[in-house]
């Protein structure tokens, strides 16, 4: 039987994915999977591609993080070690799809949007209202911080987002529930944009 399979980095993106996906009634024609990590991942789809019985369509879900053009080299290496060549040099910025040689689909989406760095979270920070008003008090509280902070400049979209969350009714939600209670809008347009691409990689 063929299979079609998304792979991400960890069970938060696994969690974000399943509510976005139910909340848009996306048809459930592949399974989501987490690997652990970036490095389990690159590692995980030239094993696939090579072994994998069956398997129809494989898309992968990343991190830009800092280097959004390091992340791309590291995955179309990832591709070139099970002899894919048609990865292009630069991402599309609707997400990537291509046609492999042997008639399979392959799709590659760098979160937030293919376009800027950053990551899940930074994604996520699309999905914070328009009219809230609790953002602006939580950048205050970021901005105001002392030096040296904590965390690292790429994971700030991570306090970001955690920070806001943990102002709401129910404070902190992991962020696949923040989305179910619609804390987050499910129907915004970066929504829209990552919905078709997964149906491009993954359905149609």
């Amino acid at each position: 039987m063929e299979s079609r399979t998304l792979l991400v980095e960890g069970p938060d993106d696994q969690h974000v994915m399943w509510a976005i996906f139910h909340h848009h009634n996306v048809p459930e024609m592949f399974d989501v999977e987490a690997t652990n990590g970036i490095d389990k991942l690159l590692e995980t789809v030239p094993v696939r591609l090579r072994v994998a019985s069956g398997l129809e369509r494989l898309a992968v879900v990343i991190d830009a993080d800092e280097a959004m053009e390091h992340r791309w080299s590291q995955l179309r290496d990832s591709l070139a070690n099970a002899g894919v060549a048609q990865l292009p040099s630069t991402p599309d910025q609707n997400g990537t799809t291509v046609e492999l040689d042997d008639g399979r689909r392959f799709g590659a989406w760098l979160m937030p949007n293919n376009r800027l760095p950053g990551m899940l979270e930074s994604f996520l920070a699309f999905l914070i209202p328009g009219s809230d008003e609790l953002l602006p008090h939580v950048d205050a509280l970021l901005e105001g911080l002392p030096a040296p902070r904590r965390f690292s400049d790429v994971k700030e979209s991570k306090a970001r987002i955690h920070s806001w969350l943990a102002l709401q009714e129910d404070p902190g939600k992991p962020m696949g529930q923040a989305i179910t209670a619609r804390y987050l809008d499910a129907d915004a347009g970066e929504v829209r944009s990552f919905l078709n691409w997964i149906d491009a990689a993954l359905i149609q």
